[in-house]
């Protein structure tokens, strides 16, 4: 009955709109179940090496680099609403794009437009928490889209390893884009209220602060890239391991996707939850990039694979729960009314930054040292960036 009130209050207290973004985000990330299997399909199916693969991942990581600060300034330009009905209609167009592509450099040109419009969405949605959420549980409510995107991140690579298992990956390129459109519908059906005319007379005298001159804020990020770098080779250097090590297929590969999904999935409100109530931030901040690191050295460090797996999975999950969602909630301390779109823009842009050099740290990486040696240094990465982190804690508020 403890547990059950537990997740009761978790999600207690969260407005209308902001259920729906989340919504609205599931529809989105549940679509994109083409990403986990990119690296695969680069190396399998199109025959690229692993540093030609990585270079095409390399080139998403620019286009969402570039997608987070358009998606930032547009979101305080016209509006949330806009931004992402934008980037869901360009997104859902270039997933289906990609079945055109098969040679390397037009593949790596189109890869730039897909992740410039897959990314900004990000800035649009966190921004339009903290503005239409309640001040008291802005951090549920960012965890809350993070729970939609892990929920969609556990039935995506399920339905994905399917689509490219049983019918090929051009199916699912096309799958992938049709969800998109969907998500684009669910936006018009259940926010269609917010699509408000932008009153330009409202911002135009106004000089607001840039979140890159906010040098304690740029600290804070950076300590957060260097965890992000490690954390997102779960997407792009573990399938292929997976694949080439282990022996696994792709139903394997998305059943073992699903299983990270879910469990994040279950443990991230109650625990965002419980670090609301004790108002601190840092600390599980900390521990969650240490314990990803500990998480990538138990790949290395049990010849078992199934107990490497599970403890991996296990260790990994816990570690984003309790990081992640405190990213965007403390940017968020030290935005503006004004500029929270470019704040959140930020944030997405230390993602998109994990993502642009998470793939070139990768692959070609671990085509020089083997994946044993890659493992450690992944995991002193994150659990560098988690001490650096916990020495920050008393410059940042």
């Amino acid at each position: 009955m403890n547990l059950f009130k537990l997740y009761e209050d978790s999600f207690s207290g969260l407005s209308k709109d902001v259920w729906s973004v989340a919504l609205i985000y599931l529809v989105n990330r549940s679509g994109e179940m083409v990403i986990p299997f990119m690296s695969v399909f680069l190396t399998q199916q199109l025959g690229f090496t692993k540093t030609q693969s990585g270079i095409v991942l390399f080139c998403f990581g620019i286009g969402a680099l570039l997608g987070s600060n358009i998606g930032g300034y547009l979101t305080d330009l016209i509006g949330n609403f806009k931004v992402m009905a934008l980037s869901l209609a360009g997104t859902g167009f270039a997933f289906i794009g990609i079945i055109f592509f098969e040679t390397f450099f037009p593949l790596c040109l189109w890869m730039i437009v897909v992740g410039t419009f897959s990314s900004m969405f990000g800035p649009g949605a966190f921004s339009a928490v903290g503005l239409w959420g309640i001040p008291e549980n802005k951090t549920r409510g960012f965890s809350l889209l993070r729970m939609a995107i892990n929920l969609g991140v556990a039935i995506g690579p399920a339905l994905g390893g399917f689509f490219a298992y049983k019918f090929g990956y051009h199916i699912l390129f096309i799958v992938d884009g049709v969800t998109c459109f969907l998500a684009l519908i669910t936006l018009f059906v259940v926010l269609g209220h917010r699509n408000e005319k932008y009153d330009a007379d409202k911002q135009k005298d106004k000089v607001s602060r840039s979140p890159y001159r906010d040098w304690v804020l740029v600290g804070f990020l950076l300590f957060n890239l260097l965890n992000m770098v490690a954390f997102f080779q779960i997407l792009f250097s573990v399938p292929v391991y997976f694949k080439e090590v282990v022996q696994l297929d792709e139903r394997l590969i998305g059943i073992f996707f699903t299983a990270n999904g879910l469990l994040v999935f279950f443990l991230e409100m109650p625990l965002v939850y419980l670090i609301e109530k004790s108002n601190k931030y840092f600390k599980p901040m900390a521990l969650g990039a240490i314990l990803i690191g500990i998480a990538y050295l138990s790949l290395t460090l049990f010849d078992n694979p199934l107990i490497a797996i599970v403890l991996y999975s296990l260790l990994v999950a816990l570690g984003e729960v309790i990081n992640f969602p405190l990213i965007p909630s403390l940017a968020m301390r030290r935005a503006d009314e004004d500029n929270q779109g470019r704040y959140m823009g930020a944030v997405s842009m230390m993602f998109a930054m994990a993502f642009l050099l998470s793939p070139v740290c990768g692959l070609p990486v671990i085509e020089m040292v083997g994946y044993d040696v890659y493992w450690w240094i992944a995991g002193l990465m994150s659990i560098v960036s988690g001490i650096s982190i916990w020495l920050l804690r008393h410059r940042y508020i």
